[in-house]
């Protein structure tokens, strides 16, 4: 996240984060700022494009040679990431990993519409003398996986982990588009699960715990400090938890009940017999309400309504906090 300093005060302002498509960029707008810019704007080996992906083709979105030949293999998505990109640029990795010279030299001659050979390219804009000139058999010797995303979800980071883990030269690098008094700026970071995790999008949840179908759901919640959904179709909210969310427990026909930090872990265990049925979530700095937070008062202290009927639903964090500082002065 990102903040404005307020050097009188010694206070702070949140700068807005957006999105890219809220800005009218498509996905190849992305493409065409990484290609002509990739040495400004991503902190690692230099790196020289030789192609970049055409409409309508399963092609990655970007392909990169390094000083060694190594070949980067970019996917670039304009919002959050998950498992989903990993397959595919792992896809993109089975299909043009193997690619010999002659392969990759024919791209690079339709990308930079040239005749000039491969090799010559890239010794000339490596700087390399005649005696350091790669060979045609050392091009494409590895291969390197980069998602670009506008952040990072836990499976997501739990997927690279393991990956590399394995062995496999993957990461992610996420960006975050910010505007300041209608300008837009734009900040790369490099991930390593090595480094420890990057910074969250923080989101704000309201669960329905299940009460009126199943009153012992809501207690197994209370007592495990948890956050739990039940059966396909109702299950598959908890996996939108990402760690740091605060998720507030309603109880139908009473209120919040209880609130919490979500672990980004998430757990699946049997229920009423069928294998994995239930989805839950830790939730740390578990608070107990002495009595629920009734839904006519959430209206009042947030001024608006509520969409209670649904299983789960996020609310803004303005609202997170008017809720936790009601629920800290009459509730705990």
């Amino acid at each position: 996240m990102l903040y404005k300093l307020n050097t009188t005060k010694k206070d702070y302002l949140k700068v807005n984060r957006v999105r890219l498509s809220a800005i009218g960029w498509k996905e190849k707008d992305l493409q065409e700022l990484l290609s002509k810019h990739i040495q400004d704007l991503i902190s690692i080996n230099d790196l020289m494009v030789i192609f970049v992906e055409r409409s309508f083709q399963e092609e990655p979105d970007m392909l990169a040679l390094d000083k060694d030949g190594d070949l980067y293999i970019f996917e670039l998505k304009r919002w959050s990431s998950n498992t989903e990109n990993l397959l595919q640029v792992l896809r993109y990795g089975q299909l043009y990993g193997s690619s010999s010279y002659d392969e990759l030299n024919e791209m690079v001659k339709k990308y930079k519409d040239t005749e000039q050979e491969l090799h010559e390219i890239h010794q000339h804009y490596f700087d390399l003398d005649d005696s350091s000139r790669l060979k045609k058999e050392e091009f494409n010797r590895n291969q390197h996986f980069l998602v670009v995303t506008n952040g990072l979800d836990q499976p997501t980071v739990e997927a690279i982990a393991y990956w590399k883990k394995n062995g496999l030269n993957i990461d992610a690098i996420v960006y975050w588009v910010f505007e300041i008094n209608g300008d837009y700026y734009i900040e790369f970071n490099m991930y390593s699960p090595l480094e420890g995790l990057l910074e969250y999008e923080i989101n704000t949840y309201i669960l329905n715990t299940n009460y009126s179908n199943t009153p012992q759901n809501t207690d197994e919640m209370l007592r495990e400090h948890k956050a739990a959904a039940y059966y396909p179709g109702w299950r598959e909210k908890i996996e939108k938890l990402q760690k740091g969310d605060t998720v507030f427990l309603y109880k139908s026909g009473a209120g919040i009940i209880a609130y919490g930090v979500a672990t980004g872990k998430l757990e699946m265990q049997d229920c009423d017999g069928h294998r994995n049925y239930e989805y839950f979530m830790k939730l740390d700095n578990f608070k107990e309400l002495k009595t629920p937070f009734p839904a006519s008062e959430m209206k009042a202290v947030a001024n608006q309504g509520f969409p209670f009927r649904q299983a789960m639903f996020s609310v803004s964090e303005d609202i997170r906090d008017l809720l936790i500082e009601e629920i800290k002065e009459r509730y705990l």
